[in-house]
């Protein structure tokens, strides 16, 4: 099962230096991270998935949402389709 484990902040906003992320983490192994931006008054949340999405490729593909929502889906996704080639 996934975890979410807050990182600067616990909440919705960002903490005092401007930061918030989630990390993603499967069995104790660090498999994605995403970040908050304020970007021209909206949020962006950007994931930073930890490894390989395609056959043959780097361990790390990067993607841009409008909610915490589909960026958390998008991880599990790639997460499903990652260990049902590996095992």
């Amino acid at each position: 099962m996934m975890k979410y484990i807050d990182r600067y902040s616990s909440t919705d906003q960002f903490d005092f230096k401007g930061r918030w992320a989630r990390v993603v983490v499967y069995k104790d192994i660090q498999i994605a991270w995403i970040s908050k931006f304020k970007a021209t008054g909206d949020n962006l949340f950007f994931v930073d998935n930890k490894f390989p999405t395609m056959y043959n490729d780097s361990a790390r593909e990067t993607e841009a949402f409008k909610t915490l929502y589909e960026a958390k889906e998008f991880v599990e996704e790639r997460w499903e389709w990652f260990i049902n080639h590996v095992e």
